[in-house]
């Protein structure tokens, strides 16, 4: 009795060892297939917006900022420009407002070179929210989609982000920050 139990112990305790292998080789595929860097998996490359592909070149516009000062399409010819679209009665917007400003500070862009569109059709619409957190860092134009520079670039909706080269044609889009970041490098 005492063999068969010292066997029942010992096929008990390898089965509880190939358990925590199974489950530790199941939790490090896992983590291998997650994205971003350090992780093991690719970042994931969302498309362009399909409104806004890569190759189409910045509509001429001309609009005028919260602070006064004129904003147009050919002041940003001989720079890589960021636009971002946003709407204040968008929720993920809202959460978009951060990573534009880091990335903004990060790639070393000054404000002029990242133009912010903020719409603001909603009654009663939040705008010191957004524009308390871009201004200063981000050229800010109080604009909506329907307005005619929305209808002239034509994101299809918010949010939108849009990364230019110098010579005014888009190199990334999406509805992301993250989504242009990565360009920017190869730009």
């Amino acid at each position: 009795m005492a063999i068969l139990a010292a066997a029942v112990a010992v096929l008990t305790a390898l089965s509880l060892f190939n358990l925590v292998l199974t489950l530790a080789l199941v939790r490090r595929l896992r983590r291998a297939e997650e994205p971003g860097p350090g992780r093991g998996g690719a970042l994931p490359v969302s498309p362009d917006l399909e409104q806004i592909p890569a190759g189409t070149v910045i509509p001429e516009f001309t609009a005028t900022s919260t602070t006064g000062a004129e904003v147009s399409s050919r002041d940003r010819i001989g720079d890589k420009a960021v636009y971002a679209f946003f709407d204040t009665d968008c929720g993920i917007c809202k959460q978009q407002l951060r990573p534009l400003v880091d990335f903004a500070e990060r790639a070393g862009l000054a404000p002029e070179q990242v133009i912010a569109f903020v719409g603001h059709e909603a009654p009663g619409a939040d705008a010191d929210a957004y524009t308390s957190v871009l201004e200063g860092r981000t050229t800010v134009v109080m604009q909506s989609l329907g307005d005619e520079l929305g209808r002239a670039f034509s994101p299809g909706g918010v949010p939108a982000v849009i990364l230019a080269d110098a010579d005014g044609t888009v190199i990334r889009s999406g509805v992301e920050v993250g989504d242009v970041a990565a360009a920017l490098a190869g730009a």
